[in-house]
């Protein structure tokens, strides 16, 4: 896996019952699902990311619940350059986050769906990540997000999380 460069962030993403889809394959998809299956649905976004000697390694994660009846998620997975401060690192992922979450609520606005669409953010109240809360609370609420942390942010603490390693 390459360093991934801007003009590829986000096309290419990975289904553990689809396998390989393009970005615009999953959005399909998740359009169908929502349009197509009664009840209500929740969209949440997460991102997680790992250093390493070879450079930062990122995961995004898009997962499709229906509460009661279970969900999916899709993922994409990068390399970029070692960003050695924690507080850099952290508001990287908050930022892949949001620009596909608003990547996402857009595709969907643009087909009259209107599903909500939550942000998880891996940082909690324990811990060096503590200090970035509410600074990252508040890029979500001005970008028309709910977001919630550890331990509540299972897509980026848990799934985002499996993904970098």
């Amino acid at each position: 896996m390459g360093l991934t460069s801007a003009n590829t962030l986000f096309d290419r993403f990975h289904s553990p019952t689809r396998g390989l889809l393009a970005k615009e394959e999953v959005f399909s998809h998740i359009e169908h699902t929502i349009s197509s299956i009664g009840g209500p649905f929740e969209i949440i976004v997460g991102a997680d990311s790992q250093l390493k000697s070879r450079g930062t390694f990122f995961a995004l994660v898009i997962t499709v619940i229906r509460p009661g009846h279970g969900g999916t998620f899709f993922y994409h997975k990068f390399q970029e350059r070692r960003y050695s401060s924690l507080q850099q690192r952290i508001f990287q992922e908050a930022m892949y986050a949001v620009g596909l979450a608003t990547e996402v609520r857009q595709y969907l606005r643009d087909r009259h769906l209107d599903t909500p669409i939550r942000l998880h953010f891996d940082i909690g109240t324990n811990g060096p990540t503590r200090k970035f809360i509410q600074s990252l609370l508040s890029l979500a609420e001005t970008n028309h997000f709910r977001a919630e942390i550890k331990p509540n942010s299972f897509c980026a603490s848990t799934i985002a999380d499996k993904y970098t390693k």
